[in-house]
């Protein structure tokens, strides 16, 4: 109930303050429910003015608030914490009378920072850290002893929740069993609970009692110890993970983070976890029962009510979680990993002499082979065939019969491509994830089979609809597991409650059904743990004692090794491959297959490829695989034959090509197109000399590695070589000239790099240059720069060359080739990445007089270049491109994302830059001044991965994150990265990276 119903205005307020402690300043109200509180911002720091009714508020209670805080003294650099600021007369407690009344006054330091409740997102890191710091206060005054709490009977302590029973009548229907509900929950958990630990704690750490720092993942700061109590220890979290995880979808999640932060603090028990989930419960129950009871004695008070529509929320969803798995998900949370019970069943099951053929009556005598068909492996190689059921059994029944017709089983643990579907996506805090990894045994033998019970029981569900089988078995010392039978055509027999006898057949499994049979086993009964198929690969340690492995019944089978771990897969590659070799993110990545615009790892998660240009047409593209495999499987030799392929490829590739490029040589990849080109220009100008643009990069063999800055300008670079000249880069952003009418003088520098070659009495030979500078942060090149490179290149009788090897294709939406944008055709056009989709195919076109001259006597051959195969694919990919309209999805999609990052942008001013064309895009990092924040860049790229969107970075300081998805990227998984970065960017304080 409220404590006071006078209004202060400004002036009163400021009075008080001046006239006690000797300070003033704007003043402002803040809700309490208690007291009246009130924020005063001075010169120097802010401050807040505590008023409280002499009639209705104790002194030994606001006594007792004061004592913690000087316990707790402020705090320190890891938390800060309220601190007393005493009277001009050196009071802590300052008694006024106003109008007749009495009352207390206190002040107290401000927090600086931003309440919890005005935080946009909560992400995993900043719930980790609620659970860290509130662990940390816990421990604080896990020490601290005063006699008044220990007397004092409150409605807001956990422990005493019985008080609500008598106010249940409040609440009607749904309302009332969810009260209900949670109320006998906590009285079958009282008595235990009265057993755990006990201290003083704050109980109340809410959302408006959460200090945060601002664009961080860090909690600073509690405030508002006027709750605080002396009760069972536990409690305190109860109440942190109640309001941590209200109005969040991923209730479970968020409540893990915070069980993880608070452990690592102040180190829980297995059984105060146990607990857990009905306190919080509990806690529910009573700010409900709260609510209801001030509602109707002050209806005017808004403050009673501030959370009641969330509340409610929260308690129906938590009222839908089983308690028992939240229990065992918060023991894993903090180690505590194998149950007791998982461990008797084990000791049982090794006991058993069951073999599978106990399982299974056939017509034919046939034994069993394992048969893994996890994402990792090729038993179905392609992702599409896994989303057609009847495409999986088919190649299944293939395996069968490879395998003589042996019943085939496996699917334990695995990580099934087929459960990789919408269906099954669970959006979590860190970004999607698939629910696939299977938690049973399937079993596949292409004819009619019956299927036995393994052990006597008894049923407890049986559903014909849903096809699937319950029956309890006992084992040990009153031991209880559950066989699940699923996919079956039940025997009319079968009954709920009916006795079972080992070998009663519980049903038949007919050839053509298009499910396999599965087997799986439950510790738990279906009413304390729902059964399910498959779980999230984080949720594995939990769920596998949940649903143990039935082979574990088997004891003559084993599943075979899954082969390497990650770690010792990154080990191997250390020792047998160069040095030189890198790998991606922090924690590198097992990458096993594409799909689209995903690339999917070994856990089965997708990740949105926004950088992998390469797979320009999407990763797998099945069209794509069909060609190359369809002509693999014909033909795939060298160029020295007649071939259609090779001819109808490179007449498809010119129609894409003013009329002036009509000679095709083909390749095997850009830096062997870029090879080619280095030396056709040499051939056609008998010269040797160079120009190419600063931090370019044209490809790795040595001729290339001559020609490109990005690489002899880094690291283990040896500066430019003797016929090599470069030339700036045209940054209009930081570079040499900036703003967008600099064309005509980074031009120049193109003149000057003639004029150097002139005086050593040469000429050049050449002027190479992307359409869009990839290497160097994917730089658009200003208007008439290519104009007037190209004019000046040409006058002093050198050729032009224009690298499409990353940009060309398409890509860029407004035309399939870069330079077209620039109205210019060059002399030679270098073709890799985008041709051939991931295989290896590059190409070089020309105009026929360097082909001519090029073709001087000496024979150029490729062995693999323009192979049957690579012709196939590239063909094929040209059609996509032109079949599926992704030139003009490039153009589409390609401005949506470039406008949206735009306004990203005006939020965040860490973005510097935003540039690009089509899918060709990339923003820079930079602080306010321009400077590169190449650390901040690599943040973000690994915090983006953790959510699901794979980025990389570039430019000459490593501060460009590039933007290259394959052109199928629709507008969902557009959105989908805009708003996974738009929460790294507003929580992870990138500018301190």
């Amino acid at each position: 109930m409220s404590n006071l119903k006078l209004d202060f205005d400004q002036d009163t307020i400021n009075e008080i303050a001046r006239k006690l402690y000797n300070k003033t300043g704007a003043v402002k109200s803040l809700p309490g429910e208690l007291d009246l509180n009130f924020l005063i911002k001075t010169d120097s720091r802010d401050y807040i003015l505590k008023i409280a009714s002499k009639e209705k508020c104790e002194i030994e209670f606001l006594n007792f608030q004061n004592n913690i805080l000087n316990h707790l003294e402020g705090g320190d650099p890891t938390l800060l914490l309220p601190e007393i600021i005493l009277g001009i007369d050196g009071k802590q407690i300052n008694e006024l009378k106003i109008e007749g009344n009495n009352y207390y006054v206190r002040l107290l330091t401000w927090l600086p920072g931003e309440l919890w409740s005005d935080a946009k997102e909560h992400t995993p890191g900043l719930l980790k850290d609620l659970g860290k710091k509130a662990g940390y206060l816990t421990g604080l005054l896990n020490n601290f002893e005063d006699p008044f709490p220990i007397k004092r009977k409150f409605d807001w302590d956990v422990s005493q929740t019985s008080w609500t029973k008598p106010h249940q009548n409040l609440f009607k229907s749904q309302k009332k069993n969810y009260i209900d509900h949670f109320y006998k929950g906590f009285k079958s958990i009282e008595s235990q609970l009265a057993n755990c630990r006990k201290s003083i704690v704050h109980n109340d750490i809410n959302d408006n009692n959460i200090i945060i720092q601002p664009n961080n993942e860090k909690v600073i700061g509690f405030i508002d110890f006027g709750d605080a109590t002396y009760t069972a220890t536990i409690n305190d979290l109860a109440i942190c993970v109640t309001y941590a995880i209200m109005q969040k979808e991923q209730l479970l999640e968020a409540a893990l983070e915070v069980i993880k932060g608070y452990h690592a603090s102040f180190p829980l028990k297995e059984n105060e976890l146990e607990l857990l989930y009905w306190l919080v419960g509990a806690r529910l129950v009573i700010s409900l029962t709260k609510s209801e009871i001030n509602a109707k004695s002050e209806p005017e008070n808004k403050y009673h009510q501030v959370s009641t529509a969330a509340a409610w929320e929260l308690i129906e969803n938590w009222y839908h979680i089983k308690p028992y798995l939240a229990g065992e998900l918060f023991k894993d949370a903090c180690g505590y990993r194998t149950s007791k019970k998982y461990l008797r069943f084990q000791k049982f099951c090794n006991s058993t002499n069951l073999e599978l053929s106990d399982l299974f009556e056939t017509k034919r005598s046939t034994s069993f082979k394992y048969l893994n068909i996890d994402i990792s492996t090729d038993s179905i190689s392609s992702l599409q065939d896994t989303k057609d059921k009847r495409k999986i059994a088919k190649r299944l029944k293939e395996h069968w019969k490879e395998n003589a017709e042996n019943i085939i089983y496996g699917g334990y643990n695995e990580v099934r491509p087929e459960l990789i579907r919408e269906e099954n996506r669970i959006k979590t805090l860190r970004g999607d994830f698939w629910s696939n990894l299977l938690l049973g045994v399937q079993f596949w033998y292409f004819r009619k089979f019956n299927v036995c019970a393994l052990i006597p029981g008894k049923i407890v569900e049986l559903n014909e609809t849903r096809k699937i089988c319950i029956i309890e078995n006992s084992f040990g010392k009153n031991g209880k597991f559950y066989t699940i039978y699923r996919n079956l055509m039940f025997e009319p027999s079968l009954v709920i409650h009916g006795e079972i006898e080992k070998g009663d057949i519980i049903g038949k499994h007919k050839s053509k059904e298009k499910e396999a049979f599965i087997l799986q086993l439950s510790l738990h009964h279906p009413n304390e743990v729902h059964p399910i198929t498959h779980c999230l690969d984080r949720e594995k340690r939990v769920f596998n004692q949940v649903f143990p492995d039935p082979i574990f019944l088997f004891k003559q089978h084993k599943i075979q090794d899954p082969g390497l771990d990650n770690e010792a897969l990154f080990s191997e590659r250390k020792a047998y491959l160069g040095k030189s070799l890198s790998l991606s993110y922090e924690e590198p990545l097992k990458i096993v297959r594409g799909d689209g615009a995903y690339l999917i790892d070994d856990k089965g998660r997708k990740y949105l490829d926004m950088v992998n240009n390469v797979a320009h047409v999407g990763h797998e593209h099945p069209e794509i695989v069909k060609a190359g495999k369809k002509q693999m499987e014909m033909l795939n030799t060298n160029s020295r034959y007649l071939h259609e392929n090779i001819v109808t490829f490179a007449k498809k590739l010119l129609e894409t090509f003013p009329k002036e490029l009509s000679v095709v040589h083909f390749v095997n990849s850009g830096s062997e197109a870029n090879e080619l080109a280095i030396r056709m220009a040499k051939s056609y100008t008998a010269q040797k000399d160079f120009i190419a643009v600063e931090v370019g990069y044209h490809g790795n063999t040595n001729a290339c590695i001559d020609i490109s800055s990005y690489k002899f300008d880094g690291k283990g670079g040896k500066g430019a070589p003797e016929h090599t000249q470069i030339v700036p880069l045209p940054d209009l952003f930081r570079g040499k000239y900036r703003g967008e009418h600099t064309g005509s003088q980074y031009a120049a520098h193109i003149k000057e790099a003639i004029e150097n070659i002139h005086e050593k009495n040469r000429k050049p030979a050449a002027f190479i240059c992307e359409s869009i500078i990839s290497c160097g942060g994917q730089i658009e090149l200003p208007k008439g720069y290519l104009k007037l490179a190209y004019k000046y290149t040409r006058d002093a009788g050198g050729v032009c060359i224009a690298d499409e090897v990353q940009v060309g294709c398409g890509r860029i939406g407004t035309h399939f080739w870069g330079f077209q944008e620039h109205n210019v055709v060059p002399d030679i056009v270098t073709i890799g990445k985008p041709l051939g989709n991931g295989h290896p195919l590059a190409a070089v076109v020309c105009t026929a007089e360097i082909a001519n001259a090029f073709a001087n006597g000496m024979e150029y051959f490729n062995t693999f270049g323009g192979n049957p195969v690579s012709c196939a694919i590239g063909k094929k990919v040209l059609e996509v491109i032109e079949n599926e309209n992704l030139q003009q999805n490039a153009s589409e999609m390609g401005s949506y994302l470039k406008a949206q990052l735009k306004v990203l942008q005006k939020q965040f001013p860490i973005i510097g830059d935003v540039r690009g064309k089509g899918l060709f895009l990339g923003f820079e990092l930079n602080d306010k001044k321009k400077n590169p924040l190449p650390h901040a860049a690599d943040s973000l790229v690994n915090r983006m991965k953790e959510r699901g969107v794979l980025m990389s970075t570039d430019g000459p300081d490593n501060n460009v994150l590039k933007l290259k998805p394959p052109i199928i990227i629709n507008r969902d998984q557009i959105d989908y990265f805009l708003h996974h970065l738009s929460i790294v960017l507003q929580t992870s304080n990138l500018n301190a990276s």
